[in-house]
C-alpha cells in the first residue's frame, strides 16, 4: 500500500491527471466537493499540503493511484509538438494528448532500467544544412533516407516497424477526436511519434507515420512553436511533410515502374503492394507529372462519385501496423520474472488502463485493479 511519508504533493500531477481525464477545474471541483478556487490553488501550488481525504477523493475521481500525485519525475516536454490535425482540433483534446505523451516518457524512463531499446538511427542531415525544403530538396531527402536505411525502391511494408527499429519511440492512443491523426515530438535523444487509433486504416497509418518522420527530419530545429504560425505558414509546413511522406512511400523509380495505367481500378490493384492510399497515389502521379491537371481532376471526381474519399477499397482488409517496442519491453520484463506485472505497474505510478493503452497491451494485462479502501477521516483527522 502506498506510503506518502516524506513525499511532497506535486501540483503538476494534479493538472496532468485532470487533463487526462478530460475535466475542467470546475468539473473536478464539483466531483471532489471543493470550490473551483480551492482546486485552482492546489494546481498552482499556492496552498498547504492537501488533506489525505482530498488526495483520496482526487485519486478516486480521476482514476490515478495516490502515489502519482507525489511523483516528481520531470517528463513535461518543452519543445514544439507537430500535430497532424485539422484546425478544428480543440484545446482540450490537444492538451490531453500532450499529457499522454508525457506519460509515455515516464513509462519509458522506468523500462530503460531493465531493457535496452533500439539505438536512435535517423539519417544525418549534414548535406541538407540550410535547406529551405523546396520540392527538389524534399525529393532528395526522401531518396536519401531510403538509401540510408537500405530500402532501395521497394515498398515499405510496415512504417511503424521501420521507425521503431531505428530507435523512434512510437505509441498509439485513443484520442476520441477524428480531427487528430498523429503528432510527434523531437524529445531530445529519442523522438516520439504518437498515432491515433480513431481512424482504423492501414494506409492512413503508413502515411501518418511517414508524415511525422518528415517533421522530425525537416522541422525540429527550425520551428519552435507552430501555434504561433499563420495559417499559410502552417499549411506550407504540412505540405512539406506530406510531400516527404509521398516521396518516401512512393519512390519515383519504383512507383513509375509499377504503373500500367492510371485508372482507379489499377490504383486499387497496386494499393496492397505499396501500402498507400489510392488518393495518395493519384496525388503522387500529379506531382511526378505522370498525369496532367485535367486527368487529376477527372480522377478526383471519380473518387467522389464512388464515395471512396474517406473509406477506400481494401481498407477493411489490409492489416494495421501496431507499435510493438513498448509492449515487448513490458512483456519481456514480466515473462522473465524480473518484475511482476503488479510491481511494474506500481513503479509506473499510472492507471493500468493508460499504461495498457499507450504500450499497446491487451486490456486487462495488469489484471483487475481493486480500488483502495475508501477511508474517511473523522472530524478531518482532528481529535
Amino acid at each position: 500500500m502506498f506510503n506518502q511519508q516524506n513525499r511532497i504533493f506535486n501540483p503538476l500531477r494534479l493538472t496532468e491527471a485532470r487533463i487526462a481525464k478530460g475535466l475542467s477545474v470546475s468539473e473536478l471541483a464539483n466531483e471532489i466537493g471543493l470550490s473551483r478556487q480551492a482546486v485552482a490553488l492546489l494546481e498552482r501550488g499556492d496552498t498547504h499540503q492537501p488533506k489525505a481525504e482530498t488526495i483520496m477523493n482526487m485519486a478516486d475521481v480521476l482514476g490515478f493511484p495516490r502515489s502519482f500525485f507525489y511523483s516528481h519525475f520531470d517528463s513535461q516536454f518543452k519543445g514544439n509538438t507537430f500535430f497532424r490535425a485539422s484546425a478544428s482540433l480543440t484545446k482540450k483534446v490537444r492538451e490531453a494528448q500532450l499529457v499522454k505523451a508525457d506519460f509515455v516518457e515516464m513509462i519509458l524512463n522506468h523500462l530503460e532500467k531493465y531493457v535496452e531499446f533500439p539505438v536512435v538511427n535517423l539519417p544525418p542531415l549534414n548535406t541538407f544544412e540550410g535547406s529551405n525544403w523546396g520540392i527538389d530538396d524534399i525529393e532528395d531527402l526522401a531518396a536519401y533516407c531510403r538509401s540510408y536505411w537500405g530500402l532501395g525502391i521497394r515498398p515499405v511494408d510496415d512504417m511503424v516497424m521501420l521507425l521503431e527499429s531505428n530507435g523512434v519511440l512510437v505509441s498509439s492512443i485513443d484520442t476520441g477526436a477524428l480531427t487528430l491523426d498523429a503528432f510527434c515530438q523531437p524529445r531530445g535523444n529519442r523522438p516520439l511519434i504518437v498515432l491515433s487509433n480513431d481512424k482504423q486504416s492501414a494506409v492512413r497509418r503508413q502515411f501518418d507515420s511517414a508524415h511525422e518522420l518528415g517533421h522530425l527530419l525537416m522541422h525540429k530545429d527550425t520551428i519552435d512553436n507552430q501555434m504561433l504560425m499563420s495559417p499559410e505558414e502552417f499549411k506550407h509546413m504540412e505540405d512539406q511533410a506530406n510531400r516527404f511522406a509521398s516521396a518516401f512511400l512512393l519512390p519515383r523509380e519504383g512507383f513509375e515502374k509499377s504503373l500500367r495505367s492510371t485508372t482507379l481500378n489499377h490504383f486499387t490493384e497496386i494499393k496492397g503492394y505499396w501500402k498507400t492510399s489510392i488518393g495518395a497515389m493519384v496525388k503522387r502521379c500529379k506531382d511526378l507529372s505522370i498525369i496532367d491537371d485535367v486527368r487529376y481532376t477527372s480522377l478526383q471526381k471519380q473518387i467522389s462519385t464512388r464515395k471512396i474519399r474517406v473509406r477506400e477499397p481494401l481498407d477493411d482488409v489490409l492489416p494495421i501496423s501496431e507499435p510493438k517496442v513498448l509492449k515487448q519491453a513490458v512483456e519481456m520484463i514480466v515473462n522473465a520474472d524480473v518484475r511482476t506485472a503488479t510491481d511494474l505497474l506500481f513503479e509506473f505510478e499510472l492507471p493500468a488502463t493508460i499504461v495498457e493503452e499507450v504500450c499497446n497491451l491487451k486490456q486487462g494485462f495488469f489484471g483487475p485493479q481493486s480500488s483502495e479502501p475508501r477511508l474517511k477521516l473523522i472530524n478531518g483527522g482532528l481529535n
